[in-house]
Formats: structure tokens, C-alpha cells, sequence
């Protein structure tokens, strides 16, 4: 009897462990219908686009490697408001899914995954050139291309 207790009991640890970690999962597939990614930089409140080129590839293969092979850690006291943000849009302009970022962090489901080798720091240098030849777009523009994007702190 003690034995089907003690049975029980892992099952139900195992079963809560399973139930807990599944709200971390992130699937290869989950960013498969992307169609545009819009880098949100907190700072000039402007976004620049990515869509189909080189760049938005990498992007895309960035954030999912990152994601599927990098330890995370927790977060719990930061404010994603001061970050910058990578929406992924599909082609109906609904999002997929939004990435908090920041340094060479990418945050999912409250967990922190650090980027090797500091590869978001290209990406961080390009918006930055983009932005100041002008081809960051406009929180308006922005919401025209987002169905339900807010100026808010996403």
C-alpha cells in the first residue's frame, strides 16, 4: 500500500512537472508562417521592417535557435516596456508572436536566453543606420501593418 502511495505521488510531481514546463515550450514550427518582422526600438518609438530578404531569415533563424538551444534564465523584475521588441506578423497581419530583447537577450515567456556571441548586435547596428537614413516606420504606420498593435507597451 505504502509503495502505490509513493507511486501516486510521483506521478502527480511528474505529471505538475510536465504540465509547468509545457507553458516554456517553443516549437521550430511556431515561427513557420511569419511573413514580416517589425524590430520596435523603444527608444525612437519607430519600427524597421523585415520581411523575405537575407536579413529577416537570419532574424527568424536567430530567435528560434536561441530559443530551442540556449539555457534560459528567469525573469522577474524587469520592465519589458524599455526594451526593444521583435514582432512576428503573419501574412492575415496578426501576430505570431513578441520578443522582448535587449543587449544580446531574447526574452520568451518570461525567460531570459542569451544570444551567443553577441549576434544581436549586428542587427542592433543595422536598425540603428536604418533608422537614421529614415527607414524606421512610425507607430502609426505601424499599427496599420499589425492588427491590434497598441502605441502601449506590448
Amino acid at each position: 500500500m505504502e509503495s502505490k502511495v509513493k507511486k501516486l505521488i510521483l506521478l502527480v510531481f511528474l505529471t505538475f512537472g510536465c504540465i509547468a514546463s509545457d507553458d516554456m515550450q517553443f516549437h521550430s514550427s511556431t515561427l513557420d508562417e511569419t511573413k514580416l518582422i517589425f524590430w520596435l526600438d523603444h527608444k525612437t518609438k519607430s519600427a524597421v521592417l523585415y520581411g523575405r530578404w537575407e536579413n529577416f531569415h537570419k532574424l527568424k533563424d536567430l530567435v528560434s535557435t536561441t530559443i530551442l538551444t540556449a539555457n534560459a534564465n528567469i525573469q522577474t523584475s524587469e520592465n519589458f516596456c524599455s526594451y526593444d521588441k521583435l514582432v512576428f506578423v503573419d501574412s492575415n497581419k496578426d501576430i505570431i508572436s513578441i520578443f522582448p530583447i535587449k543587449n544580446n537577450s531574447i526574452i520568451y515567456n518570461n525567460h531570459d536566453f542569451i544570444v551567443p556571441e553577441k549576434q544581436l548586435s549586428h542587427f542592433f547596428n543595422l536598425n540603428q543606420k536604418r533608422i537614421d537614413r529614415g527607414d524606421g516606420l512610425h507607430s502609426k504606420a505601424v499599427k496599420l501593418n499589425i492588427n491590434n498593435y497598441s502605441v502601449k507597451c506590448l
